[in-house]
């Protein structure tokens, strides 16, 4: 299953949006608002569910239990700032399954990775997030 693509999309980076999402931080750095805008680092947040939402059959196959299922961990990796009015194009695979075994039983974990690439094709950001599920 590693290497496995659950999605293709797209993300339009939104001015209003980005401006929103950065009040809602409470930020209020100006680079975040106006013309020739950048998003806050974390704004990828606002589109990473649509970028793995071709998953659930792969999460299904794998034996996830969803009433146990957490996100573990989020990490970003930037190669340059995110720019208001650009389109992203969004591919999502499965980068790693692995299980770990504890007192209170088997942890299964799956390392969901996403490429966001310009318009260009070029690579603009990658994304992993861990999710967590508790074996029953």
């Amino acid at each position: 299953m590693i290497g496995r693509e659950l999605s293709t999309g797209s993300a339009s980076i939104d001015g209003e949006h980005v401006a929103a999402f950065a009040a809602a931080l409470g930020d209020p750095n100006p680079a975040y608002r106006g013309p020739g805008a950048t998003a806050p680092l974390t704004y990828p947040i606002a589109f990473m569910t649509q970028a793995m939402s071709g998953g659930m059959d792969t999460f299904l196959e794998l034996g996830l239990n969803f009433m146990t299922l957490v996100h573990g961990e989020q990490e970003f990796e930037y190669l340059r700032p995110l720019r208001v009015g650009e389109a992203l194009t969004l591919t999502s695979r499965v980068g790693d399954v692995y299980e770990k075994t504890g007192s209170s039983g088997t942890l299964d974990f799956v390392v969901l990775e996403t490429e966001a690439k310009d318009a260009k094709g070029t690579p603009v950001f990658f994304s992993r997030n861990t999710l967590i599920s508790k074996r029953i």
